[in-house]
């Protein structure tokens, strides 16, 4: 049984989760592994190169995997009296931020965290917010990923702090740091270009038949993928917007009672199924939300709260694993603030 995370592979071993030692430093790196050293930064591998360099797979370490414990209370009324500070410092928040299949979770839960709370958080934890903001600014940079909704993020950060800065804890000086911080964030995501494809000959994406695109559009699942691939340009914003697409959408999501409310009375070449997915996504008892890459979720056994795709070492090993996902929104909740 193997999970991975920050580039590491963990391994479950008798009960206990391990991983790969990598705390190697110039001069206590085994003879074995001289060569792919080199490759490293020329002379130098540090702890966060994600490469993995093993020369004996024997050579293992205990690791606790983030877990945040100590969870009361059930549903909406479930509480942690660990501090902010220390319930993301167990989750490992300033680590996985920076990681591909978590940033979006963080982006829209430091999105929240400021909006709604940040009048409420020590200075230390504000400096630490601007900090991780940074980092994931340069993460969606380096990646060309996840550009607008960080553009979008920041906008409402700046607001915010414009807004409520006479209710923040700390010292002037604090605050402007953190407001030049954040704006320079906002600043390089606004004057960031997208490198643009080599005209190399090859095929693209545009090159394939309309009939094609549409039937790629219509394997996404989430209406939100489908409005995110409209807004590339203007010739994929078109094929978004067939109803074909969102046909198949409506039936992903909805069952045939809930549509037939909506559009029984229709005609059905006539029916623009994007309004029938908004009629029916209003008034929808249970919505399927959008998908993150990976979610902060709470095991039903031993109710600590991880992360999805990471795992953790449940002690309650009698029952089936099964869990419950946390939304941001969920998570913050949750926290003692």
């Amino acid at each position: 049984m193997e999970a991975s995370s920050r580039g590491n592979n963990y391994v479950k071993k008798n009960g206990v989760w391990k991983i790969v030692n990598l705390d190697y430093y110039p001069g206590s790196l085994p003879d074995e592994a001289d060569e792919k050293k080199k490759i490293v930064n020329g002379a130098r591998y540090e702890k966060s190169v994600s490469t993995q360099i093993v020369s004996d797979r024997s050579n293992y370490r205990d690791l606790p995997l983030p877990i945040l414990r100590n969870i009361q209370g059930t549903g909406i009324q479930r509480k942690t009296h660990e501090s902010i500070s220390s319930a993301l410092e167990k989750l490992k928040f300033e680590e996985y931020a920076s990681q591909y299949r978590q940033l979006n979770y963080c982006r829209e839960f430091y999105r929240l965290l400021v909006k709604q709370k940040f009048s409420k958080i020590s200075g230390t934890v504000q400096k630490r917010v601007g900090v991780v903001l940074e980092q994931m600014t340069s993460t969606a940079i380096a990646l060309e990923q996840f550009i607008p909704p960080m553009r979008q993020t920041l906008r409402e950060i700046c607001e915010c702090l414009r807004e409520n800065e006479r209710e923040m804890i700390g010292s002037k000086a604090m605050r402007r740091k953190n407001n030049d911080l954040i704006n320079n964030c906002s600043l390089r995501l606004n004057n960031f270009d997208f490198t643009e494809k080599e005209d190399d000959g090859t095929l693209c994406l545009m090159d394939l038949p309309k009939e094609c695109l549409i039937n790629i559009m219509k394997k996404l699942d989430q209406p939100r993928d489908v409005i995110n691939v409209s807004l590339t340009c203007s010739s994929l914003e078109v094929i978004a917007m067939d109803n074909e697409v969102w046909e198949s959408m409506c039936f992903h999501h909805f069952n045939d009672k809930e549509i037939t409310n909506f559009v029984g009375h229709m005609e059905f070449y006539s029916v623009q199924w994007l309004d029938v997915f908004k009629f029916c996504f209003k008034k929808s008892k249970v919505r399927k939300t959008y998908c993150y890459g990976d979610e902060l979720v709470v095991c039903d056994n031993c109710r600590g709260v991880y992360w999805r795709r990471v795992g953790h070492d449940c002690p309650v090993v009698e029952v089936p694993p099964s869990f419950t996902v946390l939304s941001p929104a969920d998570f913050l909740h949750l926290l003692n603030l």
